[in-house]
């Protein structure tokens, strides 16, 4: 297996990648919520307040992210910050029509959304033949 097989990187931007009309909406929402919160307490530290609470609640769809996969494991970058995972934490990848979710559980599990990781992706069956290749499934 050459290292070109077996690493990948890409950037995921929602914002740029999904319909035009929706990620203006978003944004008119953000805004629009941030000038009714200035507005309902008469002052604009908390319309600034909202208005970065809100954007930080929606940064995974507003900015880039970028994921890196190698024979160790995979990185995930998003403003400033770089996690790093190994592959020997996962036992189990689901493939998504946006992407892939890398599970610590066999079988699907109520913990999973607080355990596993989304990588995000507009080609998720590519990702998915790389990732399988690391994931070592235990016999349950």
């Amino acid at each position: 297996m050459t290292s070109i097989e077996s690493s990948k990187t890409w950037t995921s931007h929602p914002l740029r990648e999904e319909p035009l009309a929706k990620s203006v909406l978003l944004v008119l929402i953000i805004l629009s919520v941030a000038l009714i919160v200035g507005v309902s307490f008469q002052s604009i530290t908390f319309a600034f307040l909202s208005l970065i609470l809100l954007t930080a609640a929606m940064s995974r769809y507003l900015f880039i992210t970028r994921y890196a996969i190698d024979a160790h494991g995979f990185t995930i970058s998003h403003i400033g910050m770089r996690r790093q995972y190994l592959w020997t934490s996962f036992r189990r990848v689901a493939i998504h029509p946006d992407g892939i979710f890398l599970s610590p559980f066999v079988k699907p599990h109520r913990l999973d959304t607080f355990r596993g990781q989304f990588l995000h992706s507009k080609n998720p069956a590519e990702i998915y033949h790389v990732v399988q290749k690391y994931i070592a499934i235990d016999p349950a």
